[in-house]
């Protein structure tokens, strides 16, 4: 009886030498899921599935909230900046004036 069952086995190879078995990555529909058309499973690319993560990623809450500090911190660099050029201006005319003022009296 053992004889009769190493016949019938088939012969043992080393398969993984000759096909590696890659893991596949897909999309697989939500058993709950009220989509009348049942997706089916499909192979999604590295990049694209990059480009998913990063855009939920940028969804987040803290990560909109950090990006809106970062935005009102250029906001008021920038303001900073132009009220310095302002204040700037506004002596050198002052000074200017000044300037004037006494020579004309002298």
């Amino acid at each position: 009886m053992k004889q009769q069952r190493k016949r019938m086995a088939p012969p043992i190879q080393n398969t993984a030498l000759l096909s590696p078995i890659k893991k596949r990555q897909c999309t697989v529909p939500h058993p709950l899921s009220d989509n009348l058309f049942k997706p089916r499973e499909r192979m999604i690319p590295e990049k694209e599935m990059q480009m998913r993560s990063k855009r939920i990623y940028n969804m987040l809450p803290e990560v909109k909230r950090k990006k809106e500090e970062e935005k009102k911190k250029v906001v008021s660099q920038t303001n900073r900046l132009r009220a310095e050029l302002f204040k700037k201006k506004l002596l050198d005319q002052i000074l200017q004036r000044n300037n004037e003022s006494v020579q004309e009296s002298s």
